[in-house]
């Protein structure tokens, strides 16, 4: 179950480097962007679709809550955004 989340809060998207990207290593992380939770989440489920990777390696920062790191809660998150009115 999804915990209750609100779409259109501020959040950081957040893509893992792949190791050959640059030298930080595999490990690090860099900001993609910074918008609401709503568009975080359908960037990731519709404009990265094309990428498996990069779905995998996503990562959104909330500053109310936990990261949410796992490509199904996004999944899930985006489903619930598509069936929700905008505010």
């Amino acid at each position: 179950m999804i915990a209750a989340y609100d779409l259109d809060e501020m959040v950081d998207l957040l893509a893992l480097n792949r190791p050959f990207e640059g030298p930080v290593g595999p490990t690090m992380a860099s900001k993609v962007a910074t918008l609401p939770l709503r568009e975080a989440v359908a960037l990731v489920v519709e404009d990265w679709a094309d990428d498996k990777f990069r779905q995998l390696t996503a990562v959104i920062v909330r500053p109310s809550g936990p990261a949410i790191r796992g490509l199904q809660e996004i999944r899930d998150l985006h489903a619930k955004a598509e069936s929700a009115p905008t505010s």
